[in-house]
């Protein structure tokens, strides 16, 4: 397919398919967290409401809700790059975050800010690195993601009072902005291209 015949049929895919990695993968993150988070907190501290627990569970939720969100919209993509490529920088994204959120945590502040900040910024520059290859356009991924940190770090309840809020507007602005990316590439990208 070529990437001028992207259309909004592919946008509400984006939209949906992000919004239930988020849903589901959120739910199963939020799960997966909360359990492993209890046992290695029990096992290390004798307790699951200690530094480690708090930790372990902020690192795990990062990590498992980017790779969830990364391989769902990486599937769309499949047709210009990789799965591999996007979910890798998705990943990135929460790599960062986790990392982040482990030295904070390990200094006592359990706050939500500078972690949640870090992985948006690190995902939106990772994704952003793969998405300039196909048009200057890409550079509005780029800021949009800055716009993120700044509402994360503005009202950092936002994300944990209304998240289906916040899933609903990051799932439809990055469903109009991957599709206005794509249709301005300057070239036709297929997986078989050599360059990708």
């Amino acid at each position: 397919m070529s990437s001028h015949r992207i259309n909004w049929i592919f946008g509400l895919l984006w939209w949906l398919v992000s919004m239930g990695a988020i849903f589901v993968g959120g739910f199963v993150a939020l799960c997966i967290s909360w359990f492993a988070a209890g046992q290695l907190g029990i096992a290390i501290e004798g307790t699951n409401e200690g530094p480690v627990g708090s930790v372990v569970f902020l690192a795990l939720m990062s990590l498992l809700l980017t790779a969830a969100v990364g391989a769902a919209q990486g599937w769309l993509l499949k047709q210009y790059l990789p799965i591999a490529h996007w979910f890798g920088a998705t990943l990135a994204g929460g790599a960062i975050g986790a990392v982040i959120t482990g030295g904070v945590g390990l200094s006592g502040d359990f706050s939500l800010d500078l972690p949640s900040a870090a992985t948006w910024a690190g995902t939106a520059i990772a994704q952003w690195f793969l998405l300039r290859r196909f048009s200057a356009r890409s550079i509005v991924w780029l800021i949009a993601g800055v716009v993120q940190i700044l509402l994360v770090l503005n009202q950092p309840n936002l994300m944990i009072l209304n998240p289906p809020i916040i899933i609903l507007i990051y799932s439809i602005v990055t469903a109009i902005l991957i599709v206005w990316i794509l249709r301005g590439s300057s070239r036709s990208i297929k997986l078989t291209d050599p360059q990708v």
